[in-house]
């Protein structure tokens, strides 16, 4: 989801010390409440797709009384630099749903990665099949990260087969977070009866070739939840990348910071 992120001569260096020093204090200061605030990590899903028109998302976990702005680009980018479509004022924040317009440059195009980024270092990515498609929402205030320094973050089958024969798109939100212990995951549009190799990963990885940590069956398919233990080898680690894959050629991704929550 989010990132947060000079020398005078010897005869000057006594006069600037002590205002550097005060000006790094307060940077640090301020650091330290962005990290705070961004435990509440912002995602969204993809809820409806109307082909070269409009995409409609849910968000999830969004900070109160943010602009944020609403970009599109081609699949890979998570829609970083992407065409401006929208303002969005998260107002209460939480859970909303909001429809958006896909931009003419991207007309045509398989598939689009959409984003949402605010001043404060506050974002959420995704992306979608451009094809006309309604999406099971997940419950509304249902917590979870795009994109999001997230996933989210949360795509959709790779098979065009399965794509085409059901217009499915597999999401999932996280739930939870014990650090350095364990995730707790909710999906969304699961396709029945598929054994999910779980991966953890680096953050930017999308959980590609990560450490496999479990294999769960969907069963019924549809939401559940599933907790998974985090590996020893991504224990310590600021933000964890999670992937999910099957056979059939399904897959979902999404991130975590790796910090107690709720």
């Amino acid at each position: 989801m989010a990132t947060r992120n000079s020398t005078p001569t010897h005869s000057m260096m006594r006069r600037f010390f002590l205002p550097a020093l005060v000006l790094v204090l307060i940077l640090v200061a301020l650091g330290t409440v962005a990290v705070v605030q961004a435990q509440t990590i912002p995602t969204i899903s993809i809820i409806a797709v109307q082909a070269d028109q409009t995409v409609t998302i849910r968000t999830h976990n969004y900070p109160a009384n943010r602009a944020f702005t609403v970009r599109m680009g081609p699949m890979g980018t998570q829609g970083v630099n992407g065409t401006v479509v929208a303002t969005t004022n998260s107002g209460n924040g939480g859970s909303f749903d909001v429809t958006y317009n896909i931009p003419v440059n991207l007309h045509g195009a398989r598939q689009i990665a959409i984003r949402l980024e605010a001043p404060g270092g506050f974002y959420s990515f995704n992306w979608f099949y451009n094809t006309t498609a309604n999406a099971t929402p997940l419950p509304t205030g249902t917590p979870g990260p795009t994109n999001t320094p997230g996933p989210t973050n949360t795509p959709a089958p790779t098979s065009t087969p399965a794509a085409t024969s059901t217009f499915v798109i597999p999401t999932f939100s996280i739930v939870s977070v014990q650090r350095d212990t364990s995730v707790t995951i909710r999906t969304s549009n699961f396709p029945p009866n598929q054994a999910f190799t779980v991966r953890m990963g680096a953050l930017g990885t999308r959980g590609v070739n990560g450490t496999v940590v479990a294999t769960t069956d969907s069963g019924a398919g549809g939401s559940f939840e599933a907790t998974y233990s985090i590996p020893q080898n991504l224990q310590g680690r600021t933000t964890i990348a999670i992937r999910l894959e099957s056979p059939q050629g399904y897959f979902s991704y999404n991130w975590f910071y790796n910090s107690t929550t709720p």
